[in-house]
């Protein structure tokens, strides 16, 4: 996610512990007018303190380790043989930017946002929720191989329906290969990858779970799924039905943690839906465009349908691959026995 992002997402829960910290204090009005719901307030600070220390740790370190990629990167290998100051500062720079050595979908842009959010996660289970990081979902359960199965093959049967209804409807132009070149391929491969396990992590691992033991899981669902829509709103090219596509594709992604009490699937979900989308069949994902894909696909038409240069997340058309995903997800969750979340 953008740096902003994590500036922005920092700085609000903190402020909000920070008023709800002094609203619920011990000696406060509203703790001595209705003393039965003392418990419930402590729940809601101890909720907001623990999304306050990880939204804090993750700023932090995040710019800790982008800096430190920076430094390599003008050291070893700067951008445009710039000298270092400069070579630096630009790096630094495109972290928060669409191209440049740490861009969030560079190779080094998406292993440092992977070591950032892995850390801070970890740090925030220990210290603020007194939990190890396998807590949140993390654990080998006996479906595993199967609900693996599925989450991978999720991604390129939801997207091969989108490059069938484009070619329908006449929205495709153009279409080039197959094409592998499996440098590229690996390499797409390990950035989605990354950046599935990053926000997995946050966005149905941390927050999700954090706030459904105080709000329960549809407050959870929705706020979480609304944050992952919002978090892309700095994305390039970025629209409002762009955001609504992601918040539901949100939903579908905190159904696959659902079914499952795993982080996995969704992982897994994830990770084959934008490799699929980019690696495979050459549309960008959520405004990045993919390098070297298996087909180059050439889209014209309206932008609502096709979803432009955001991807087909951008359009309605992506829609009904989460509609599709989605009963996909229902069947199978019928079809297999409950299996209790992790670390309960």
């Amino acid at each position: 996610m953008n740096p902003l992002v994590r500036l922005i997402v920092a700085g609000g829960l903190g402020l909000a512990w920070f008023v709800v910290t002094r609203a619920y204090a011990p000696n406060s009005r509203i703790n001595k007018e209705d003393p039965a719901g003392i418990a419930q307030r402590r729940e809601i600070t101890g909720a907001l303190r623990a999304l306050a220390f990880f939204s804090i740790a993750w700023f932090i370190l995040s710019t800790i380790v982008i800096f430190a990629f920076a430094l390599v990167i003008a050291l070893v290998a700067p951008p445009n043989n710039r000298g270092f100051g400069d070579a630096f500062s630009e790096t630094v720079n495109s972290a928060s930017g669409n191209v440049g050595p740490l861009h969030p979908f560079s190779l080094a842009g998406s292993l440092a946002t992977l070591i950032a959010t892995v850390a801070a996660v970890w740090v925030s289970q220990r210290v603020a929720r007194s939990q190890p990081l396998t807590n949140l979902g993390l654990r080998y359960y006996k479906e595993l191989p199967t609900d693996a199965l599925l989450g991978l093959l999720l991604g390129p049967i939801a997207f091969a329906l989108v490059f069938l209804l484009e070619n329908l409807f006449g929205y495709m132009l153009g279409i080039t290969g197959p094409v592998f070149n499996w440098l590229s391929l690996l390499q797409a491969f390990v950035i989605y990858l990354a950046i599935a396990i990053s926000e997995e992590l946050v966005v149905r691992g941390f927050f999700l779970q954090t706030i459904n033991q105080v709000w329960g899981g549809a407050a959870a669902i929705v706020t979480t799924s609304l944050f992952w829509g919002l978090a892309h709103l700095l994305n390039p090219h970025a629209n409002l039905f762009g955001v609504l596509n992601i918040v539901v594709a949100g939903l579908l992604f905190a159904y696959a943690y659902n079914i499952t009490g795993h982080l996995w699937l969704p992982i897994l979900l994830h990770f084959s839906w934008s490799f699929a989308q980019g690696a495979i069949f050459g549309f960008p994902v959520v405004g990045y465009p993919p390098t070297d894909p298996i087909y180059q696909t050439f889209v014209s038409g309206s932008p609502e349908m096709t979803g432009g240069l955001f991807g087909p997340e951008g359009g309605i058309l992506s829609l009904l691959a989460v509609l599709l995903s989605g009963l996909i997800l229902y069947g199978w969750s019928r079809s297999r026995r409950p299996v209790a979340p992790s670390g309960k």
